[in-house]
Order: structure tokens, then sequence, then C-alpha cells
């Protein structure tokens, strides 16, 4: 029902994969396969949480601002499809098991497009994957993502990591330059969002 959904689509279709469902992987290929057939005459918004960033499609579609922009953010866990403003599928765990809804009253779909829309402007955009490089450049990039998740001092920081502050100041501008990030605060905000670093236990 929601691959024929993404099929039937005309002009837009707007995601929601925030779901472990099995329906998700099929969902994101369907979507693929429309991209590929139609030739970018059909706009794609996906929305997702950290855990199912698909970087193959960053890679190959959003990267190259092939008709599709995805962003990260934290959301219930649900998917759902919005087809052209008008028609929605929503599919959603609940103490019964899996539960789908076929949507098609503009009442109920406008809201839902409003919940999506909201959600979208506060996300963080994907243009493509973070790419420090080698192994090395990686490892360290993820020891200084680590200190910026801390909000430890630059001096602290670079005492930690066995560097120079000056070494250590040039890698941090380059990571958030590749975050989008203008601050240090937005750069840990950044961090979190996109799910770069484990989870820190409470």
């Amino acid at each position: 029902m929601a691959c024929d959904l993404i099929v039937g689509t005309e002009e837009r279709v707007d995601l929601i994969i925030a779901s472990e469902s099995a329906c998700a992987g099929s969902l994101l290929t369907a979507m693929t396969a429309l991209l590929e057939a139609r030739g970018g005459d059909v706009a794609v918004r996906l929305l997702c949480t950290p855990a199912k960033l698909d970087g193959r499609l960053v890679r190959e579609y959003a990267a190259r601002r092939r008709w599709i922009e995805v962003r990260v953010a934290r959301i219930p866990l649900f998917v759902a499809v919005i087809a052209d403003r008008r028609e929605a599928l929503v599919i959603a765990d609940s103490v019964v098991g899996q539960k789908a809804s076929l949507i098609r009253s503009e009442g109920v779909v406008a809201p839902l497009l409003n919940l999506f829309d909201g959600v979208w402007r506060n996300s963080v955009a994907v243009a493509d994957q973070l790419d420090f490089g080698d192994a090395a450049r990686t490892e360290t990039a993820r020891r200084i993502l680590e200190q910026l998740r801390a909000g430890n001092t630059d001096e602290a920081s670079a005492r930690d990591l066995a560097m120079s502050v000056r070494t250590y100041r040039r890698y941090t501008a380059e990571i958030m330059s590749l975050l989008g990030a203008t601050s240090r605060f937005q750069a840990g905000v950044r961090i979190a969002e996109l799910g770069l670093l484990p989870t820190i236990p409470r």
C-alpha cells in the first residue's frame, strides 16, 4: 500500500522513516526506484532518525542535490508517507501490533503535513556524510567530537589529546565546517542529532 502511494505520486512525496518496521526498507527502495524512473520530476523530502539515516541514499542522491532533501531529527517511532499533499499513510506500532492508516481526508492530512513541516524546519540538513579522510584522521575527529560534546575548553581538550592548541583549533574548525555549525554549542547539537557518537549512559 505504501509503495503504491509512492509510485502513484505526481509531484511531491514527504517521508518519515523513524521505525524499525520491516516496511521502512521497502519504502526507501520504492522511493529510489521512483526517483530513477521519473528522472527528477518528483520532489522528495525524507525525514529520519540518526539510526535510520541511509548513507548510500545520501551519497547517491542528496549529496549531489538530485531530487531529494534529507534531514535528521529526534522524532517518535513511526513511518509516514504523504503524497502530493493529498493522501497519507501512517504506520505505527501499538500494544496490539503494527497499525496502518490510509488517510484521504484533507482535514486530517493538513495537520499531519503541518507537523512534518514543523519538525522539518527544526531538523538537521544532511548534504552528505562527514568525511574525515583516512582512518587516523577519522579517529582524531571522533576524539575531538567527544571533546566538543563534553564542552571542554580548547586548552583542556588539546592537553587530553596530546596536541597543540593551534592544531586542536584547526581540526575543530574543519569539523565545524563539515557539520555546518557556526558555534561550539551548535556543533554539539548537530553531533547529537546526527548520532555521530554513542549515547552516554545515564
